[in-house]
């Protein structure tokens, strides 16, 4: 698979709901200066929100990335995200799952596992046999499953929509109760793809380029959450916190494994203000917040006095990308 290669280049999108506006931003800004993101990179993994993105991103005929960011702005994301009193009362989870279903189709349309344009990794965890599930392109076992099933199994966040069903036999929940950020994931699946083929993973340069959807900045006090009853912790910040701590804990372990040229974290922090970790704040004003956030990061280097913005990391990325050999030579 990546005999030809000398770099192989990884992308990794973490799970985030409508926090997925920040990568899909971020990717359009590189596709604007690159090329099209399906032919910059070797290797994709996502969870949940990054999940569909990135089966977005490899269908045939993809999608450009600006116009995937408009999934998260417009009449999609109110589809998505509409409240169903009904549903909350006699399932509990706060949305019909009919909204995220009817974008998916749309978008993802009947294409197949197999018709994605380069090996792709997606999470997601299954109920019944209690493990984590990576469906991929390569391993033959997945390759006849639609992609819009796919989407929905990994981004199936608990108390936000039912667990989804696929060909009647599994039941699956959001990767990223799992693997929120896919990052590792889908670098050791390089490696065991380079061993299986013979070939010596130190013989190889390997990027990790790691999108997240934004950390939140604001805190829990212990006084606000040692009275907190168990509604209090499902109706609060009880999953957003469980997939944060993922991504975080994947971040160091990259950190400690790659060389700083080799692994790319873009990770902004939120607005601190409330609900701003929410996977569902569909908020006009503060999606419009969000991308005036995202447009600083990839403006600026400084912000608030601190090396976080991705300025010069862009330009480095997309260095690297145009010049290592090309997805598809």
């Amino acid at each position: 698979m990546f005999e030809h290669k000398d770099t192989i280049k990884i992308l990794s999108i973490d799970g985030g709901g409508i926090r997925g506006l920040i990568p899909a931003l971020l990717l359009a800004e590189i596709e604007k200066n690159c090329g099209q993101i399906s032919q910059l990179f070797d290797f994709f993994a996502g969870t949940s929100t990054g999940g569909i993105l990135t089966l977005l991103l490899n269908r045939p005929n993809p999608l450009p990335a600006e116009q995937i960011s408009k999934i998260y702005q417009g009449d999609d994301a109110k589809k998505i995200f509409k409240k169903n009193i009904f549903n909350i009362l006699t399932k509990g989870e706060k949305y019909d799952s009919k909204g995220i279903e009817s974008v998916l189709s749309t978008k993802l349309e009947n294409y197949c596992l197999k018709d994605s344009l380069n090996p792709v990794l997606i999470p997601s965890y299954d109920m019944e046999s209690r493990n984590t599930v990576f469906f991929n392109n390569y391993d033959n076992k997945y390759n006849n499953i639609f992609l819009k099933d796919i989407a929905r199994a990994t981004s199936a966040a608990p108390t936000y929509f039912e667990p989804y069903r696929i060909n009647g036999t599994r039941t699956f929940v959001d990767g990223g109760v799992a693997v929120n950020n896919p990052a590792m994931s889908a670098y050791v699946e390089v490696i065991k793809l380079l061993k299986k083929s013979g070939i010596d993973p130190a013989s190889k340069k390997i990027i990790v380029v790691s999108l997240g959807t934004g950390s939140a900045t604001s805190s829990i006090t212990y006084d606000e959450i040692k009275n907190w009853n168990p509604i209090n912790w499902v109706t609060g910040p009880l999953i957003p916190t469980f997939f944060d701590g993922n991504s975080t804990t994947v971040e160091y372990q990259l950190k400690q494994i790659l060389p700083p040229d080799c692994y790319f974290r873009f990770q902004l922090r939120l607005p601190d203000e409330k609900d701003a970790d929410k996977l569902d704040n569909i908020n006009e004003k503060f999606l419009n917040r969000l991308k005036d956030l995202t447009r600083i990061y990839i403006e600026q280097d400084n912000i608030g006095g601190l090396p976080i913005g991705w300025a010069s990391k862009l330009t480095t990325i997309c260095t690297a990308l145009q010049s290592t050999n090309p997805v598809n030579p």
